[in-house]
């Protein structure tokens, strides 16, 4: 006998039922208050809080939060599959170069990291290449960011961020610049020489902005300038790299 699926009440749908095709295999558990800022149980068991679950993935977001008088924030969740993550190391950040992490709630298996919303990252600004492609100013700008943020993350924050790629860097709506993902940064055990490497992602960013790579990359000054930058040796640091940015 064909049985025939009706849609649920919307009445019958609060804010505690799971999400749509989001969390399979887990139980959400009642949230147990932490630090305020780490968490300890699932953020969709939180009844006055609403999530949209996202599957697929959309550019790495989980879910968003819209919740009424709150900012729009993105969660993301990371899979503890190593057994030292550090939890411990996890704090709230405040910088006008990062997507900030507002909270972070941990279960048994998984961590998930509440973000500020971003806007588009510099891969899809690669991707339009070369209908469309930023000037040696803009990426010069772009350069000082990107090197404040990791500032911070360096002397601030006291880790490395450890996957500095187009991926994660993004331009908001009024022009600013931020890195992404530095929850997942402050868990992971460090590797070695990781703020060295993040410093040549820099100039590996550069790179990929301009062209340089590309035999059509000839230009002026300023591109030949952006090349030697591109090019800065392992031993440079934040400091000199933000007073010699073409």
């Amino acid at each position: 006998m064909d049985t025939s699926k009706s849609l649920a009440s919307p009445i019958e749908l609060p804010h505690r039922s799971t999400p749509p095709g989001f969390l399979t295999g887990e139980t959400i558990d009642t949230v147990q208050k932490g630090s305020g800022f780490v968490q300890y149980g699932h953020p969709y068991a939180a009844l006055d809080r609403f999530f949209v679950g996202l599957k697929p993935q959309w550019s790495g977001i989980n879910a968003i939060e819209f919740t009424e008088n709150s900012p729009v924030t993105y969660v993301k969740k990371f899979r503890k599959a190593e057994a030292n993550v550090r939890v411990n190391y996890l704090k709230a950040t405040s910088h006008r170069n990062l997507v900030n992490l507002r909270e972070v709630f941990v279960t048994d298996d998984s961590i998930f990291f509440v973000y500020e919303r971003w806007g588009i990252s510099l891969k899809e600004i690669c991707q339009l290449w070369p209908v469309f492609q930023l000037g040696e100013v803009e990426v010069a700008t772009l350069c000082n960011e990107i090197l404040n943020g990791l500032k911070y993350i360096h002397d601030e924050l006291g880790v490395s961020h450890g996957d500095l790629r187009e991926e994660n860097i993004f331009i908001m709506e009024n022009g600013d610049v931020r890195i992404g993902n530095i929850g997942e940064s402050m868990v992971r055990v460090p590797k070695p020489q990781g703020k060295d490497k993040d410093l040549q992602a820099v100039c590996n960013i550069v790179q990929c902005l301009l062209g340089l790579d590309k035999a059509e990359s000839a230009g002026g000054t300023m591109r030949l300038l952006a090349g030697d930058f591109a090019g800065a040796p392992c031993s440079a640091t934040i400091d000199e790299l933000l007073q010699v940015c073409f």
